[in-house]
Order: C-alpha cells, then sequence, then structure tokens
C-alpha cells in the first residue's frame, strides 16, 4: 500500500496504533502517546511470555517480533510502535520487509545527546544485543562525541518484578556505573525502555550535571510524522485524571488515576487456520474488528470508561487502549501490576 493511499484510508476514522515490547518497558512510550494525542485507539502488547530479550539470540528477537506483531496487525493496528530498544536492534529491518503498515522503532537518544552536551562523554545503558548490535555501532559511528557503553540486563528484571528502588537495584547500579568515571559525563542515555522506572534512583547516584535522557519524544515525533494528519495532537494541558471502576474475572474493582483492562484472546488467534499471522498480515490489516468495540454514549472530554465485553479502556484526549499479555487474558494479579507500573512511570516523568 502506497504512503498517500494509506494516509487516505485513516484520516476519515480513528487509528489504531499499536505498541510493542517484550514486557512493560513500553508503557513509558504508550503513556507519554496517550498525553499526547487525542482520538486514538491503542493496542499495547508485552510478551511476558519471553522476556527479557535482552539476553536472547538475534534468531529469536527477530522470531519472536515477527509473532507479536503479526498479532498486532491482525487485529486492526495501522501502525506499529516497536517500544523496544532490542527488538529494533535486532529485527526492525524484518518488520518492516513483512508488513505493510508503518513500523517505527525506537533507537537510543545518543544523537540528541551529542548534539545538546557533546563537549563530554555520553554514557548508554542498554541490554547486551542493543549494546552488540551493528545497528547501534553504526549510529555511534556517525557521532563526534565520544560514547561510552554499559550493559544492565539485570535491571529489565528488577523492572518486571515491580523492582525499583530496592537497597539490591541501589547496590547493582552504583557497582556498574562506579566503572566510569562520572564526573567526565555530560548525559546518560536510556537505552531500554525499562530503565525509565529508574530515573529517581539513577539520579541520586549521577553527578547533579549530568542530564538523563530517553528516546520517547524522538519516537513519537517519528509517528506523528510518519501518519501524517492521520494523528490528532492533544490540545492545551493534560485533561484532569478520572476515576473508572471495573471488575477483573477475580471480582477485583480498581479505583485509581490509570486504568488498565486485559483484552481476552486465544492463543490459537496467534495462528488461525494453521498459517502464520505474518503470512497472512502482509496482505493488510486482516482480521480487523475482531473484539472492537465502538464508543458511543463516551463520557464528555474522554472520561474514562471501561468497555467490559472489549477489555478496552477509554482515558482523556479521548483515547482508548487495549492491552495483551502474550497468548493469554490478564488476570487481577496482573491488572494490579498495570497500574503500579503507571503510577510509577507519572512519579518518573519529570525527572531529568
Amino acid at each position: 500500500m502506497s504512503y498517500n493511499l494509506f494516509l487516505n484510508l485513516t484520516l476519515d476514522k480513528d487509528l489504531k496504533i499499536a505498541f510493542f515490547d517484550s514486557g512493560i518497558g513500553g508503557l513509558s512510550v504508550l503513556a507519554e502517546a496517550l498525553r499526547r494525542f487525542s482520538g486514538a485507539e491503542f493496542l499495547y502488547f508485552a510478551d511476558e511470555d519471553h522476556v527479557p530479550y535482552g539476553t536472547k539470540s538475534r534468531a529469536e528477537i527477530v522470531r519472536l517480533s515477527l509473532d507479536a506483531v503479526g498479532f498486532l496487525v491482525a487485529h486492526g493496528a495501522d501502525a506499529v510502535v516497536v517500544a523496544c530498544n532490542t527488538a529494533t536492534s535486532a529485527a526492525i529491518s524484518e518488520l518492516r520487509g513483512a508488513f505493510s503498515v508503518p513500523v517505527i522503532g525506537m533507537e537510543p537518544a545518543v544523537k540528541l545527546a551529542a548534539d545538546s552536551f557533546g563537549a563530554r562523554p555520553t554514557l548508554l545503558i542498554a541490554t547486551p544485543l542493543t549494546i552488540a548490535g551493528e545497528k547501534l555501532a553504526r549510529l555511534v559511528g556517525r557521532l563526534e562525541c565520544e560514547t561510552w557503553s554499559l550493559a544492565l540486563p539485570r535491571l529489565v528484571e528488577f523492572a518486571q518484578d515491580l523492582e525499583f528502588d530496592s537497597p539490591a537495584v541501589r547496590a547493582y547500579l552504583r557497582e556498574e556505573l562506579a566503572k566510569f568515571e562520572l564526573e567526565r559525563l555530560g548525559s546518560l542515555v536510556l537505552g531500554c525502555t525499562h530503565f525509565n522506572y529508574f530515573k529517581d534512583v539513577l539520579h541520586e547516584i549521577l553527578p547533579p550535571h549530568v542530564r538523563i535522557i530517553d528516546g520517547i519524544d524522538g519516537t513519537l515525533n517519528r509517528l506523528a510524522s510518519e501518519l501524517g494528519g492521520g494523528l490528532k495532537l492533544a490540545c492545551g494541558e493534560d485533561l484532569p485524571s478520572r476515576t473508572t471502576k471495573f471488575n477483573a474475572d477475580g471480582g477485583v474493582e480498581f479505583d485509581t488515576n490509570s486504568s488498565a483492562h486485559g483484552g481476552k484472546f486465544d492463543a490459537e488467534d496467534l495462528d488461525a487456520g494453521g498459517e502464520s499471522v505474518k503470512d497472512k498480515s502482509k496482505q493488510g490489516s486482516e482480521g480487523r474488528g475482531e473484539g472492537e468495540q465502538g464508543k458511543e454514549g463516551g463520557d464528555e472530554q474522554g472520561a474514562e470508561r471501561c468497555d467490559e465485553s472489549g477489555g478496552k479502556i477509554y482515558y482523556p484526549n479521548g483515547n482508548s487502549v487495549e492491552y495483551f499479555y502474550s497468548g493469554r487474558a490478564l488476570d487481577a494479579a496482573q491488572l494490579r501490576k498495570v497500574e503500579l507500573f503507571l503510577k510509577r512511570l507519572d512519579a518518573m516523568r519529570e525527572i531529568g
């Protein structure tokens, strides 16, 4: 499908934008998209069955990424944000070759760091595969700024376990960062979306002049550019947070400022009829509309509410999100976990 034809087909409806990560790190990108854009439908796919990606082989990450993005395209995604630096490094070329919708990757913001603080070295922290990848080597090779790299695989595990500022986290970061002359640094680049949850601890350990930089703005700017006028920007300040209540399968009721509900689907949907989703999705957004629910009767100004039948949450700015964790429905414990991650991200938003 040509780019202009894609825009013509999507300008007259709410876009459905998908975010894919190995776990919950990509929620940091989704959370900013919910603030920045209005009237969009979002899908979020966390591959919790296979997290972490950073210690896997490139071939395995490519396979997992193709499966995840294929699932999202089959569920109607008009564009996919690979909100995972590791998956971008390993699989972005294969993903763009396999699917006709725009696929936006997540790259470490080392160029921004070099342009802003190039007089001092930049320290990039990421997963082992991102650090060792050819994509990063080419990116860093084009910069004049001195760039140091540090793999922090355990930080992904800490994040997934909701362990953000424990003594173990602090000891791990202090030990690893002590390998560098931190006083010389100008900036620290977060090369993994999971690392956005640790901005406060990093800020305490680093010298006060070191700036913490993530790649979220650059990724969302690229998304908006790819989709042209298809994405509407939210006007003015964020709408006031609103409360929503819903019951998970376990009968647990949530009453929080940010809400999440698991979209339910069967594992067989990933490969219906014995055919891979990757092959089917090459022809476009086949399977669009499955599990979708309309927004008729929505609250004024985009107040949050839950569509129980579709597993869809409505947020301020008129956006909605369906959450998927690999090939299973979210249970009550996982829903609570998403809530905690979103609250943590809100607290980290201004740091750096």
